[in-house]
């Protein structure tokens, strides 16, 4: 078929969770696997609509499912009795706005996540997450993808509370990948203000992208209240009773950006996450 003969359409990419993830160890000597069930999840059709997903009910995950490695019957049948994750509450939504001649195609995601708690000693009060994708295809090749009202609140580790200071002005303000990374490039100040919250390629001094075409970042401006025993290195927090806290994480490709408010290493899993994009075919 020759792409003269296939009708133009414009593919969205748009969906989002809560929570989701697997858990691979409990404490450092413990190994496990046990995937947990993704909260509040919703995936939108290429040709856009809406679809959304809430989680009323307190979510309780333990350990009874878990499949350990090299751990005696007696530890075994106690660490079952804990408690994973818990979650008070969630709510995800991914759609799109009617489509118009002549006017951008435009869809949302969002992820609302309440009262998360993870075996460990780890605690988050509230996240949320707002992405919208705008696309002019007579303007441009790629979407314009922005941050609505993104917040993460409550964050505490151990008996300590953390403060979580977000920045999505540079990535509102350049809402496409070419034109950040134009800008990065070009904008001396803005580089060094953004240098440490992004994975850099050593030998251009630029940002670095895989094969795929993708960069990554973080939102986090700023990191107060950690745990004497924690650090803090571009956006992970490093806590050696629980393992790491990745925040505020953000790849960005041409068509698509996806973010996750937070991701723990303790186990892997992510809280509060969304992408949203799309482009026009052929």
């Amino acid at each position: 078929m020759d792409k003269q003969d296939y009708p133009s359409r414009y593919l969205y990419i748009s969906g989002a969770f809560a929570v989701g993830g697997t858990f691979t160890e409990i404490a450092p000597d413990v190994k496990i696997h046990m995937q947990v069930p993704t909260i509040a999840p919703v995936h939108l059709p290429m040709v856009g609509g809406i679809s959304e997903a809430t989680q009323k009910k307190k979510f309780v995950l333990d350990f009874r499912s878990a499949k350990f490695e090299r751990i005696g019957g007696k530890r075994k049948r106690q660490l079952q009795k804990q408690e994973a994750l818990s979650v008070g509450a969630a709510r995800s939504l991914a759609q799109t706005e009617p489509e118009v001649a002549g006017r951008p195609f435009v869809s949302r995601s969002l992820s609302e996540v309440e009262s998360v708690r993870i075996a460990g000693g780890f605690f988050l009060k509230y996240g949320i997450l707002n992405l919208t994708s705008t696309h002019d295809p007579n303007k441009s090749r790629h979407p314009e993808i922005r941050f609505g009202t993104t917040e993460i609140r409550g964050l505490r580790l151990g008996t300590s509370k953390v403060k979580i200071t977000l920045d999505v002005g540079p990535f509102n303000k350049y809402p496409t990948l070419e034109a950040f990374e134009t800008a990065f490039q070009n904008d001396s100040r803005l580089r060094q203000k953004l240098s440490s919250r992004f994975v850099m390629d050593p030998k251009t001094g630029g940002l670095h992208k895989n094969e795929s075409g993708y960069v990554i970042g973080s939102l986090v401006q700023k990191v107060e209240g950690l745990p004497d025993d924690a650090s803090f290195d571009g956006f992970t927090i490093t806590w050696p009773k629980f393992g790491k806290i990745i925040l505020g994480e953000v790849l960005m490709g041409p068509y698509v950006r996806r973010v996750t408010l937070v991701r723990f290493k303790h186990s892997d899993g992510d809280i509060g996450s969304g992408c949203s994009g799309g482009s026009t075919w052929p």
